[in-house]
């Protein structure tokens, strides 16, 4: 295995090198979104618990089931609480509030999507590049006179093309792909945090 990407990297030429790189970058940040990028690691594990105890009118009991929610969203909802019963924000001042603190998981939500993305443009330039430079060889051959030389310059130069082309767009399409899997996911996520957020307020007294 070891050997072949060896070859593949020579056959590639320089552009190789960096598409190496940046698919490496890429595929790291997949698994990081795949295991980060998890609903449970956000929505409230106790929101259930805290609404029904809101709608018994046991406001304290929610705020202390809450204070133990250490999710981003649980966290959200005690703060909302506690500005509820200690403030007495209105209802309309509660959806402000919690509309706020969503934006605020939008990095987290949204964590290392510009690094995807940046690849997913990029790679295809390098590769676009890697073709050039393979090109380069395939004319240079011809001005040599030597036969044998020039028909071995001119296969490497076509190969060095096609797979530095070909290396660019293998590493671009599955980064752009997870972009916007991950994006989607990610505005799902929000969404229902929002949703679940006014279900909230809407059963405060």
């Amino acid at each position: 295995m070891m050997e072949e990407v060896l070859l593949l990297l020579k056959a590639g030429g320089l552009a190789m090198y960096p598409l190496l790189l940046l698919s490496i970058v890429s595929w790291t940040i997949v698994v990081e979104r795949f295991i980060n990028l998890r609903s449970s690691n956000f929505i409230s594990r106790n929101f259930k618990d805290a609404k029904a105890l809101i709608l018994k009118g046991d406001l304290d009991g929610a705020f202390k089931i809450l204070s133990l929610d250490h999710t981003p969203f649980g966290k959200a909802l005690h703060r909302l609480l506690e500005n509820h019963i200690k403030y007495r924000f209105s209802k309309r001042e509660l959806v402000d509030f919690v509309r706020s603190e969503i934006d605020l998981l939008v990095p987290k939500v949204e964590k290392n999507l510009a690094i995807l993305s940046t690849i997913a443009s990029l790679s295809p330039l390098i590769g676009l590049f890697g073709t050039i430079t393979g090109l380069i060889k395939v004319f240079k051959s011809f001005s040599l006179n030597q036969s044998e030389t020039a028909l071995n310059l001119l296969s490497s130069g076509i190969g060095e093309a096609l797979v530095a082309a070909a290396t660019g767009l293998a590493v671009a399409i599955p980064a752009l792909f997870f972009y916007w899997v991950f994006r989607i996911w990610g505005n799902s996520i929000l969404n229902r945090l929002e949703e679940e957020a006014i279900e909230f307020i809407r059963s405060l007294p």
